[in-house]
C-alpha cells in the first residue's frame, strides 16, 4: 500500500468508526475519544485529519447521507410507470426510511445539534440538498414520459414531498408506529393524486 493510500484509508476507517459511534451513540454520547479507539488509531492522528468534533462528524454524516441517498434512488428507480412512481413513490421513499431508522435518527439527532454548532448548520443546507435532488430526478422521470403534467410548480411540490418524508421519518423513529404511518400514507396518496392530470 503506497503512502498516500495508507493516509487515505486512515481517514476512510475514522469517517467509518464516526458514522457507526453517530448511529449508536448519536451526537452527545460520540467523542473523538471513543471514534480514535474504534478506528484504532491514535487522537494526534485523528485530529490530523479533523480538528474539531464537528468537522468529523459532518463528514460522518456525508457518509451516511449517500448511503441514504442511494437507497432512495434504488428504490425509486425500480419503478417504471410514471403514475406508479407518483402513486406509490411517497411510500417507498418512506419505506426506504424506515428501513435506515438509525441513519434517520442520526440526522435528526445532528438537526437538533445544527442550531448550537456553526460547522453543522452550515452542513444543513447541503443535507437537504441531497434529498431534493432524488426527487428532482424522479418528477424528470415522470415530465420525461409525457404521460402526466404537474399540476403544481415544482418549487411547490419539492418541499411538499421532502417535508413529508422527513415528517413520516421522525415520526417513525420516535413511536416505531408503522400502521398510523401507513394510514396516514394512504391519506397522502391520494392528495399526491391531485398534484398531476394526464396528458
Amino acid at each position: 500500500m503506497t503512502g498516500a493510500t495508507a493516509t487515505e484509508s486512515t481517514r476512510e476507517l475514522i469517517i467509518h468508526a464516526a458514522a457507526e459511534s453517530l448511529l449508536e451513540n448519536g451526537y452527545s454520547g460520540t467523542s473523538v475519544r471513543s471514534i480514535a479507539s474504534k478506528a484504532g488509531v491514535a487522537i494526534g492522528n485523528l485530529q490530523y485529519w479533523f480538528p474539531t468534533k464537528s468537522e468529523l462528524l459532518v463528514e460522518a454524516w456525508r457518509h451516511l447521507t449517500a448511503r441514504s441517498v442511494e437507497e432512495l434512488r434504488a428504490t425509486l428507480n425500480q419503478l417504471s410507470d410514471p403514475l406508479e412512481v407518483l402513486e406509490v413513490g411517497v411510500e417507498s421513499l418512506w419505506d426506504s426510511l424506515r428501513r435506515l431508522g438509525d441513519v434517520q435518527l442520526a440526522a435528526f439527532d445532528l438537526m437538533v445539534q445544527a442550531p448550537r454548532t456553526e460547522r453543522l448548520r452550515a452542513y444543513m443546507p447541503e443535507l437537504f440538498t441531497r434529498y431534493r435532488e432524488v426527487i428532482q430526478e424522479q418528477l424528470d422521470r415522470l415530465e420525461a414520459d409525457g404521460r402526466v403534467r404537474l399540476t403544481v410548480p415544482r418549487e411547490v411540490l419539492v418541499p411538499l414531498v421532502l417535508n413529508t418524508v422527513l415528517g413520516f421519518g421522525l415520526y417513525y423513529v420516535v413511536t416505531r408506529d408503522d400502521e398510523s404511518c401507513l394510514r396516514a400514507l394512504s391519506a397522502f396518496g391520494q392528495l399526491a393524486g391531485t398534484l398531476v392530470e394526464p396528458i
